[in-house]
């Protein structure tokens, strides 16, 4: 095969992406950085897909060498120890890919054991400056802080129990 023909652009939703993951499809060689994203990082990104910014573009490796891989990402198991004929390799976008796949589907971030990475969405927020994001998308320790030392977080919290403020992974379900 020409090398002009093995790189190939494709187009699949960030749903059937996150759904060829979590089926094993896609693998995270150990060469790769740890997670280093941070809050903000994970709200922006959400923010520019609400708003129908371009995020990038992920850089996966189709090839017949099976490398020594990541066993999850995110706290979710994404190893295959199957022999292939073909491995599909993360080898730019993790930090988009954990994100997105916590966001949604919660999980663990090495490192935060006291952090669940689950997003939230404010429906409510409707300006579209550049800040709002930190409004819209929310963390549950935005929500609801465990001491009560936070007086903001009872105005989210009333919303939460109204509905207003919905689990991300609830808007994906009922879409």
């Amino acid at each position: 095969m020409p090398y002009a023909d093995r790189i190939k652009p494709t187009q699949d939703s960030i749903g059937t992406y996150l759904d060829n993951l979590k089926n094993k499809k896609y693998q995270i060689p150990t060469f790769q950085r740890e997670v280093v994203w941070e809050e903000d990082n994970v709200k922006k990104l959400w923010d520019s897909i609400y708003k129908f910014y371009p995020i990038g573009s992920i850089l996966v490796w189709k090839t017949s060498v099976k490398l020594q891989n990541y066993r999850n990402i995110g706290g979710h198991d994404i190893s295959d120890d199957k022999d292939r004929s073909e491995y599909q390799y993360i080898l730019d976008g993790q930090q988009r890919t954990t994100s997105l796949l916590t966001s949604l589907y919660g999980g663990s971030i090495e490192g935060r054991e006291d952090f669940d990475p689950a997003l939230y969405i404010d429906i409510t927020i409707s300006e579209e400056n550049d800040n709002t994001y930190k409004k819209r998308f929310l963390f549950w320790n935005d929500i609801d802080d465990k001491d009560g030392s936070i007086k903001r977080n009872i105005p989210r919290r009333k919303k939460y129990e109204k509905n207003l403020i919905v689990k991300l992974n609830d808007v994906k379900e009922n879409a």
